[in-house]
């Protein structure tokens, strides 16, 4: 099982070291705003996201390059995190296609109760070596190969997994994302989310599969994030429907 962070009844707020960085560890279960118990507060999960350390400023921005080196924009997953935490309780399995350092999975290994982490990399980033560190006791299963290859997704097949959170972020071209929407969607529980990367940054890869997936009937089209300011890459999230219309 997961560690759980320390709540306010455990005396201090416990603290995580990534790198040769110390960020206070956020009990997202008592984050909550002004709409009740299913509000969270954006500002107190972008200053957790911001304190993180990101993989690139000007490609990601964040205060700082290192710590969990996030290959997200803090203004285009805060929101979307807001969002996916409203049906908390509902997201126990994760996959993600394309984990570099790990740093996506960390936050969101954080901020949910997962029970099932699987990540599918072909360790060809410059910085997939310090996923062990980022992702340091935290329990996953790692498929090394590229994430089109049917021998992953055979792996994949034989775990009798089906997600409630599938992440694409790996290849950014056309027929790459395309493929996998196509071959892990089975994959995804009716009412599962996925999570589309980059549909700014490549408007005729991810982006165009965002175009037809707003067209599929299965699909329920939730919000597209992006960052009103600095870097721009685009967050799409889709529901699986659980009864197509």
């Amino acid at each position: 099982m997961n560690k759980k962070p320390e709540t306010k009844e455990n005396k201090k707020a416990s603290k995580i070291t990534v790198g040769d960085k110390e960020v206070e560890q956020v009990n997202s279960s008592k984050i909550s705003g002004l709409g009740g118990a299913e509000a969270f507060d954006a500002q107190t999960i972008k200053e957790f996201i911001l304190d993180a350390g990101s993989d690139h400023l000007p490609t990601f921005g964040g205060k700082f390059e290192g710590g969990i080196n996030l290959q997200q924009v803090p203004d285009e997953i805060t929101p979307c995190l807001v969002e996916l935490l409203k049906y908390k309780k509902d997201i126990k399995s994760f996959l993600e296609i394309g984990s570099a350092a790990g740093g996506s999975a960390f936050i969101f290994n954080h901020f949910f109760d997962l029970e099932t982490i699987v990540l599918i990399d072909d360790n060809k980033h410059g910085k997939h070596g310090l996923r062990g560190d980022v992702l340091k006791g935290i329990n996953r299963q790692e498929i090394i190969g590229r994430s089109d290859d049917e021998s992953v997704m055979n792996e994949i097949s034989n775990l009798n997994v089906m997600f409630d959170l599938i992440l694409v972020d790996s290849e950014h071209d056309y027929r790459q994302v395309k493929v996998e929407v196509a071959a892990y969607m089975p994959f995804l529980k009716p009412g599962g989310f996925l999570f589309l990367h980059d549909t700014v940054y490549s408007p005729d890869g991810d982006g165009r599969v965002v175009r037809e997936l707003k067209n599929d009937i299965g699909m329920e089209f939730i919000d597209e994030y992006v960052a009103e300011e600095g870097p721009k890459l685009g967050i799409a999230l889709f529901r699986k429907r659980k009864v197509a219309l």
